[in-house]
């Protein structure tokens, strides 16, 4: 997002912010994120966690850390985390009061159709966010020029390039995207193979007695294999490999 006094005419990558915000941690590890590239000396990184978290930064960087996901389960019961986040930015911008973010959170949550009980739990949310961290200022930032607008050549008319090479989707790991761990319990579970149907991900195969084993390196944690279960086999419990 960009803040200006003056009208934007950027658009697309921002390449050297002010505030980076983590909603998970696994995310400052992953090559193909990046968030901690272009941050200048005095800029501010706020990593959702419950702890630090090891990283090398080349920067000065303003580090804070709090457990954003815990507060998103205890007011809304699910770990969406739009107006959790939105708050912190707000706050530490220094730039936007309370009351402007209790009305822009009533305003859009009312315009998706949320009903009205819900909508005051993530304004409750938004509010404790908000509190929970104190504007930080940009004095002293190592501002950059603004990046020259080039204008890119549409070169369609010559061709696509074919594309031959096998796909890479077996090097993403997305089983840091979890918030919760589904675990199968033997003692519950009578190899029906209905988890292993219903993974959208297929995540889940079947071992020599047909019992599901779970591929934790690439299960997003949808859980909906806890909810297909006819003998609700399948636990659930908070990730806390970054905590």
């Amino acid at each position: 997002m960009r803040l200006s006094d003056a009208p934007i005419l950027e658009r697309g990558h921002i390449f050297n912010p002010s505030y980076v915000l983590v909603t998970a941690p696994s995310l400052l590890f992953d090559p193909t994120v990046k968030p901690l590239e272009g941050m200048a000396d005095g800029s501010v990184l706020f990593v959702n966690s419950s702890k630090e978290v090891q990283i090398v930064q080349p920067k000065k960087v303003h580090t804070i850390y709090r457990d954003i996901t815990e507060l998103a389960l205890k007011h809304i019961g699910r770990d969406i985390l739009s107006a959790a986040m939105g708050a912190v930015a707000c706050k530490l911008s220094g730039l936007i009061s309370l009351q402007s973010l209790v009305d822009s959170v009533e305003e859009e949550l009312a315009e998706l159709g949320l009903a009205a009980d819900l909508i005051e739990k993530n304004v409750q949310l938004a509010k404790e966010c908000y509190s929970s961290v104190e504007s930080i200022s940009l004095r002293g930032l190592d501002y950059k020029p603004s990046h020259k607008v080039v204008e890119v050549q549409y070169m369609g008319e010559r061709g696509i390039p074919d594309l031959l090479s096998m796909g890479n989707t077996i090097l993403r790991k997305t089983g840091s995207w979890r918030v919760f761990t589904p675990i199968v319990d033997k003692n519950l579970c009578t190899a029906c193979g209905i988890c292993y149907i219903y993974c959208p991900e297929a995540c889940i195969s079947l071992d020599e007695q047909g019992y599901p084993v779970i591929n934790y390196n690439n299960c997003k944690g949808c859980l909906v294999c806890t909810v297909e279960c006819p003998r609700r086999a399948i636990k659930t419990e908070r990730e806390t490999i970054w905590s």
